[in-house]
């Protein structure tokens, strides 16, 4: 449903109700500040629309902290090509956060919250299967998270990939996506490291 409706519950009852605006999301480009507020307030009513922007020059975000909004945010209707064409991204080498938006699934089996400060900074990590993907977000302070990972399942190795921030470019949008792997496990504690409006998204895959 579109616009500004407010949330009420009716995704318990209706299965075929998949999402609902009713947010200042990327059709008016917030801060960063106001998309880390989210979560704590208007996503507990409910799913909600916000209309992520991957590459989009308007945004006042990092494309990581774009990318993240996929895992933090429950939203089972994520498009990414909003106010653009997919044939922008007909050239993947250029698109290094696409094979994240090709894996993050739409529901989930389970989902912890791992760190947060209302409007300041938030981290959640949401179950699919085997595989979890992380999401992490923080206002327009560069910060660094300390994660323990210990919601993964015990005496399994998991292939972390991790997106996340380059050096900060000359506006948040500039800021280039970064993609590396490692092996954690559950005993690891993942050092988050986050640009001003910045985040990080992470697929952490056992085998």
């Amino acid at each position: 449903m579109h616009d500004d409706v407010r949330p009420f519950g009716y995704e318990r009852t209706y299965p075929n109700w998949i999402s609902l605006e009713g947010v200042r999301g990327n059709e008016q480009f917030p801060t960063a500040t106001h998309n880390v507020t989210l979560p704590f307030a208007r996503n507990i009513g409910g799913p909600l629309d916000y209309t992520i922007c991957y590459g989009q020059s308007r945004d006042k975000t990092t494309n990581v902290h774009q990318m993240a909004m996929a895992a933090v945010y429950y939203q089972p209707l994520n498009f990414l090509f909003w106010y653009d064409k997919p044939s922008k991204y007909a050239n993947p080498a250029g698109w290094p956060g696409l094979p994240w938006f090709n894996a993050v699934p739409t529901t989930w089996d389970e989902s912890r919250t791992l760190a947060g400060s209302i409007g300041e900074y938030v981290a959640v990590a949401r179950r699919s299967g085997s595989t979890w993907y992380l999401g992490a977000m923080t206002n327009e302070t560069a910060r660094t998270l300390s994660l323990p990972l210990t919601f993964l399942t015990d005496d399994t190795t998991y292939t972390a990939t991790v997106y996340a921030d380059g050096a900060p470019g000359s506006s948040p949008y500039r800021t280039p996506v970064v993609v590396s792997t490692q092996s954690v496990t559950s005993a690891t504690t993942l050092e988050v490291v986050m640009a001003a409006a910045g985040g990080q998204a992470v697929v952490l895959t056992p085998g």
